[in-house]
């Protein structure tokens, strides 16, 4: 809603900074945007899997993967985005150890939701035709995808203007903000940035 309103419209990080240590720093503004979270949340899961989280899951989905290419469009065509996708694609080998590799499995075994129960509970749900080994192929495959879309969603537009590509969650929520305030249109694809964030986190929650 920030975002929206402009209120994230400026080029001063430690301003955008000061925003969000005062937002998650309030006691009550978080708890208020959790609840509702949480109660689009129970709603959706409430009315089963078919009705509600399959039926949810067919809207959101498709939104979240159309949001991303847009975004993606956009910033991978802005001017010294190049050196983002070089930083992406490029790799260095000297980077590679034995924890880089651990860490690289944790990821992919966070990012597929295993371990969750997952599985269990909607395999039951599973209809017997279905080809299991093609249904994994097709899970991981879009999953995959979707982490290189999001790279070429965040780096070009990073190093387009000059900021720092390790800056951790302050990347999301200080440094794209500022880099959005410097783009044509800014303030809607700003704002759809974090619409596409709330879809996946509802996704995820479901």
């Amino acid at each position: 809603m920030k975002s929206a309103a402009g209120l994230l419209a400026t080029q001063n990080v430690k301003a955008l900074g000061n925003a969000f240590g005062d937002f998650i720093g309030d006691p009550v503004e978080p708890i208020i945007y959790h609840a509702l979270f949480m109660v689009m949340t129970i709603a959706i899961v409430a009315r089963g899997v078919q009705v509600g989280i399959e039926r949810a899951s067919k809207v959101l989905m498709p939104l979240l993967f159309l949001l991303l290419v847009v975004l993606c469009v956009r910033l991978v065509t802005l001017p010294g985005a190049g050196a983002g996708i070089a930083f992406f694609l490029e790799p260095d080998f000297s980077k590679i150890s034995a924890k880089m590799v651990t860490a690289a499995l944790g990821q992919a075994f966070i990012s597929l939701s295993l371990g969750m129960g997952a599985m269990i509970t909607y395999g039951p749900y599973i209809s017997h035709q279905v080809n299991l080994p093609k249904a994994a192929f097709w899970v991981t495959s879009l999953d995959t995808l979707i982490a290189v879309m999001a790279g070429f969603l965040i780096l070009p537009a990073v190093f387009a203007f000059g900021f720092d590509p390790g800056a951790g969650p302050g990347l999301t929520f200080i440094t794209l903000p500022a880099v959005f305030s410097q783009i044509p249109g800014g303030t809607v694809f700003g704002t759809l940035f974090f619409v596409l964030l709330a879809v996946a986190a509802l996704t995820s929650a479901i």
